[in-house]
């Protein structure tokens, strides 16, 4: 029995979080299993299909805990208030909505996009000179002659956090995903991203290691850093369809055996556990020494224009991974618990650090596992 005990513990708790797969027979939820918006959304929302269409793809983009912050009012006919919910902040890790922006940013990469391929050009208003304003930006649209847009990137978008290559990114696949594209850019007062790529075995590739190591130890012995996340874990297959946001088993990569065991015997009060942060950091360290390397982004300032033209930069950036089959993962937790220009002093850079993303070669690319809340949940008329 006591064998049963520490083989099942290891399991859950060790192999688990390393996202190693033991029996794929055991299959969780995934984004598939849930319904799309039905026409009665439409009808109460007052939006046509087409728009519809245009803000679920929107809604496909990354964001913290997978929290999807945004939200979208409609003004009147062709004009959208692009916002957030208060519901949806990440006090603990990201009390300067640092973090929550730079989601709103991806979300509205992937609107202009989606607008673009159906014939509509967005215009878009900074409105919030603060961090902390609910009403974001304005979004007007004017018709224009449809684009060719990637929406099939927009839908296959994934985050991997582990497989990964130890193999150096080549330095033509790392121009391909990091040139910026000035037609792309609708925020054109904000100046371009600075990208500075570290191969993982040299002298800067081991001190991101450490450092996101040793922030990762901070974070996850942070009780209210921890007790944030377990709220935003969704362990069952019941909190899945309910919340239609968050964590789940799938998205961290848990699969078989180990993902049905969390799934029935894992909660919030689990997270706090002392083995469960360890094990945490032991999984941070084995992820930070496999890969083939380090992209560190910094900007100018961290106002409010500059953190959605970031998240903006950073989708286009998601969306064309892929196609140099390369594994993208962001690891924030030194720039949460440091901040943005502590850490770029610390790695002898100017500016403020937005994103430290792992990089790596992948053999193959999973279909997006991550649930989706919809439309009708984050838009008013």
């Amino acid at each position: 029995m006591e064998t049963r005990r520490e083989f099942l513990r290891f399991a859950a708790a060790g192999l688990i979080m390393a996202g190693a797969p033991i029996m794929t027979g055991c299959s969780g939820v995934r984004r598939d299993d849930l319904s799309r918006p039905t026409q009665w959304m439409e009808q109460i929302l007052g939006l046509g299909k087409n728009e519809m269409e245009i803000l679920y793809l929107a809604s496909l983009a990354p964001s913290g805990h997978n929290l999807q912050p945004w939200s979208v009012r409609v003004a009147d006919d062709g004009h959208w208030i692009i916002g957030y919910n208060r519901s949806f902040q990440l006090p603990a890790v990201d009390p300067d909505n640092r973090e929550l922006l730079l989601s709103i940013g991806a979300f509205m990469e992937n609107m202009v996009t989606a607008a673009r391929a159906s014939g509509l050009e967005a215009q878009i208003e900074v409105v919030a000179s603060r961090p902390t304003e609910e009403e974001i930006a304005l979004v007007r649209f004017r018709k224009t002659k449809p684009v060719a847009s990637p929406l099939d990137r927009i839908k296959r978008r994934r985050t991997i956090r582990n497989g990964f290559s130890t193999e150096e990114i080549r330095a033509e696949d790392l121009r391909y995903v990091t040139r910026h594209d000035e037609e792309a850019c609708v925020l054109t007062a904000v100046p371009s991203p600075h990208a500075f790529y570290y191969p993982n075995n040299s002298k800067m590739g081991k001190t991101l290691q450490e450092g996101v190591i040793e922030a990762n130890r901070t974070q996850a012995f942070r009780d209210p850093a921890q007790e944030e996340l377990s709220r935003w874990i969704r362990w069952s297959r019941k909190d899945a369809g309910v919340n239609r946001n968050g964590l789940t088993p799938e998205s961290m990569e848990i699969n078989g055996v180990a993902r049905w065991y969390v799934s029935n015997f894992y909660d919030a009060a689990s997270v706090l556990k002392k083995d469960f942060r360890q094990r945490t950091v032991d999984t941070v360290a084995r992820q930070v020494r496999s890969c083939g390397g380090w992209l560190v982004v910094t900007s100018l300032d961290s106002e409010v224009p500059t953190l959605l033209a970031y998240g903006m930069a950073f989708e286009r950036l998601c969306l064309k991974v892929r196609d140099r089959m390369i594994g993208l993962h962001p690891m924030t937790q030194m720039i949460e618990e440091q901040g943005p220009s502590n850490v770029a002093a610390s790695l002898g850079l100017t500016g403020q650090v937005q994103w430290i993303m792992r990089m790596g070669y992948v053999p193959s690319y999973p279909p997006p596992v991550s649930l989706r809340r919809p439309v009708a949940w984050f838009v008013t008329s």
